[in-house]
C-alpha cells in the first residue's frame, strides 16, 4: 500500500488540527455570546433571572472547559477496578511421571493481575483410560502482580497407579487454586492438557 507524500500528510494533519482549533474558537465565541446575552437579559429583565443565570454559568463553564482550566472527572466503573485475573500455564513440561518410584511432579506457572497470596492448590491428573491422580499443596506462596510465579507439586503414589499412564499420551490437568484477597479467599479454576515427561 502506497503512503501519501509527506506534503499531503502534513496538509491533512494541519487541516484536521486547524478544524479542531477553529471549532474551539467558535465554541468560545458562542460561550462568550451566551455570557453577554445572559448579562444583558439580567440587566434588562427581572422575571427571567433564573434562566439568565443559567446562561451565564453555562457560558463561563464552556470557556473554562475549552481553555483547559476545568477538567471533567473521568469515572472508573467498579467493574474495571474489581477486575482480577489469574492465568495458569507451563512454558515447559507441566507434568513429570516416574512410574518406577511412583513420583508425580506438576509444574504450574501463575500470572496474576494484582498482588495476592496462593494458599491452596488442588489438581487432578487424568488420562483417557479413566485413571486419575489427585495432587494438592497448601504451602503459601506470594504472587506479585504481572510477574510469573512458579509452583511445583511433588507427590508420591503407589507404582501400580502410575502404570496406566503411557509415554506420549495426552493427560488433562483440572482443579482449582485458592488465593487470599484481603480478608476474603477467591477460587480460580485450572484446566490444561499436556503430554507428561516419563
Amino acid at each position: 500500500m502506497d503512503t501519501p507524500p509527506l506534503h499531503k500528510r502534513g496538509l491533512e494533519w494541519l487541516t484536521s488540527h486547524a478544524l479542531w482549533e477553529l471549532a474551539k474558537y467558535v465554541f468560545v465565541a458562542l460561550s462568550a455570546g451566551l455570557v453577554s446575552f445572559g448579562v444583558s437579559r439580567i440587566i434588562h429583565a427581572a422575571l427571567d433571572t433564573a434562566l439568565n443565570i443559567f446562561f451565564v454559568l453555562i457560558g463561563v463553564m464552556g470557556m473554562l472547559w475549552v481553555s483547559g482550566a476545568v477538567r471533567w472527572p473521568t469515572s472508573t466503573s467498579k467493574r474495571e477496578e474489581a477486575t482480577w485475573e489469574i492465568f495458569f500455564f507451563s512454558p515447559g513440561l507441566a507434568v513429570s511421571l516416574t512410574p518406577s518410584i511412583g513420583r508425580v511432579i506438576i509444574n504450574l506457572h501463575i500470572l496474576s493481575t494484582k498482588a495476592t497470596e496462593l494458599i491452596f492448590v488442588h489438581v487432578t491428573l487424568r488420562n483417557n483410560k479413566g485413571t486419575y491422580l489427585d495432587c494438592e499443596s497448601s504451602e503459601p506462596i506470594t504472587v506479585e502482580p504481572m510477574q510469573i510465579t512458579a509452583k511445583m507439586i511433588d507427590k508420591k503414589f503407589p507404582s501400580q497407579e502410575l502404570a496406566t499412564f503411557e509415554r506420549g499420551e495426552i493427560v488433562n490437568l483440572e482443579g482449582y487454586a485458592k488465593f487470599r484477597d484481603g480478608n476474603s479467599i477467591k477460587r480460580f479454576q485450572i484446566t490444561m492438557s499436556t503430554i507428561p515427561s516419563m
